[in-house]
């Protein structure tokens, strides 16, 4: 019989991480304040990580890390929200020295639901320090204007018309943070789709920008844990020190096993689920602050609510007890939309991820580009396919997409034992282009059926099926493409079971 599930143990175990990450960063931290690797706000949530858990003890290091701040050079991709935020969880940091941090800095202000939420509450937390009855007034209309342009019932956007688990439970962990009621309500139905999300498993942020960071897996954890989803909470929490144990750190991606590199990105195949912005230890101060966060905020038991529908929402969430598959159906990017699902066999801790999110940034060059998306190509790898249009009828996903100027189908049936891949188009191209994370062993039985030994799971076409060892990236980490070569229709039944029908 497991042990229960109690507050007490997730503070206890919150609290462990939380006093790692703060030794670690300790150890990272460079005589001047900074840390090893160019960093965005790491000083500013490592001190406020330092202060809460032993201002004593971290004297120095808190002091440097103020100093460090107070010379930065504020370019334009000065963080201004996240360290100003961040300062103010330093308790008895004065005015004048927090003025003297941020100075002239502007907000950066992006039209992004997380950012625009972190403003607001730093604007909250300055009227708890006597701001005036403008502030009060602009904050209204600021928490107005959050709801009305990222806010459908029961997520945030992103960007509007796109969705990320990452960044929709940063909304979500900021907003239960905050004692305004009207906050509390949106927070609570926010976070019934985090759980929704994670399910058993842990996994809160699979979908859209950021999937598989640590920095949502943290926000996720207190979000969830806050609100009474325990079970929920203590998954994200075993794959927080899962992640810790195996690597020695919190890593940039649960996903993956390999330390960051000295240089990160498309040069450097070990670094999965990177994006330009992207700064370990910016991730490691933010996941370490949020980790005492939960070991320290006192909770009364609540009871496990119930989690939403989701009818009319741009995601799609299939579960049962072989396998969870999610997927995003609109947005304007190749991270934004979900054209393969992200596919978790199994459940609890032993479940294993059979497709992995793709995608990543496009604003700067990465491992992610087009060639990556598994969508159908051209025989001579020249055009892949783009999604026109994506929608949702019961346990059916039908995508639409263009390749090379000639219109295709894809279309996705979710059953309980059984998904069923069809892509269709009018020309011979190179279909399906599905990655299979490199954690599976996969084994060709016959030309048109694969085997998942060690998940029991065997892959069934109507055509010939190729095996793809070439180098092919995921957001976790390396993987297999499986495809269907010059053809222009196939049907691909994915099994678990022994089922031979």
């Amino acid at each position: 019989m497991s042990l229960p599930v109690t507050r007490i143990s997730m503070a206890e175990r919150s609290h462990r991480l939380a006093r790692l990450v703060a030794d670690q960063l300790a150890e990272r931290q460079q005589p001047d304040g900074t840390f090893e690797q160019h960093s965005f706000y790491a000083p500013a949530f490592a001190a406020a990580l330092w202060a809460q858990l032993d201002p004593a003890l971290y004297a120095h290091q808190i002091e440097v890390a103020l100093s460090a701040l107070e010379a930065e050079q504020q370019t334009p991709r000065y963080h201004r929200e996240f360290i100003e935020y961040g300062l103010r969880q330093i308790p008895g940091l004065s005015d004048e020295r927090l003025n003297a941090i941020l100075r002239t800095a502007p907000t950066q202000s992006p039209d992004v639901a997380n950012w625009q939420v972190l403003g607001m509450i730093n604007r909250y937390l300055s009227l708890k320090n006597g701001a005036g009855k403008n502030r009060k007034l602009i904050n209204w209309l600021h928490w107005a204007f959050i709801r009305m342009r990222y806010w459908r019932t029961p997520l945030f956007w992103d960007r509007r018309g796109c969705f990320s688990g990452q960044y929709h439970a940063f909304c979500a962990a900021l907003l239960t943070d905050s004692p305004e009621a009207a906050h509390s309500i949106i927070a609570a139905k926010a976070n019934a789709l985090i759980a929704k999300l994670s399910g058993d498993h842990g996994y809160a942020n699979l979908l859209g920008r950021g999937a598989g960071q640590s920095f949502g897996a943290v926000c996720a954890l207190y979000a969830l844990s806050e609100h009474g989803f325990q079970t929920q909470a203590d998954a994200v929490l075993f794959r927080l020190e899962n992640a810790f144990l195996t690597t020695g750190t919190l890593p940039l991606n649960l996903f993956s096993t390999a330390d960051l590199p000295d240089d990160p990105g498309p040069a450097t195949p070990k670094t999965p689920g990177w994006y330009s912005y992207n700064r370990h230890d910016d991730y490691l101060a933010f996941a370490g602050y949020w980790l005492l966060k939960i070991a320290t905020t006192p909770t009364a038991p609540r009871p496990q609510p119930t989690t939403p529908k989701l009818k009319a929402a741009p995601i799609a969430i299939f579960s049962n007890a072989t396998y969870q598959a999610q997927m995003c159906l609109g947005g304007k990017r190749s991270f934004d939309l979900t054209p393969c699902p992200v596919v978790l066999s199994g459940s609890g801790t032993t479940t294993t991820l059979l497709f992995a999110p793709t995608g990543g940034e496009e604003d700067a060059p990465s491992l992610y580009g087009p060639a990556s998306i598994p969508l159908p190509a051209t025989s001579d790898g020249k055009y892949f396919a783009q999604i026109r249009k994506a929608s949702r009828t019961k346990n059916t996903v039908r995508i639409n997409f263009k390749l090379a100027g000639v219109s295709g189908e894809r279309t996705i049936t979710f059953e309980d034992t059984q998904i069923t891949i069809t892509d269709k188009i009018a020309a011979k191209c190179n279909l399906l282009r599905l990655l299979v994370h490199h954690d599976v062993k996969l084994v060709q039985t016959t030309k048109q059926q694969l085997h998942a030994p060690d998940l029991g799971i065997t892959f069934k076409a109507d055509r010939n099926l190729v095996i793809d060892e070439t180098n092919h990236f995921t957001a976790a980490g390396s993987a297999r493409r499986v495809v269907a070569l010059n053809s222009d229709h196939v049907t691909l039944r994915i099994c678990w079971g022994t089922d031979d029908v």
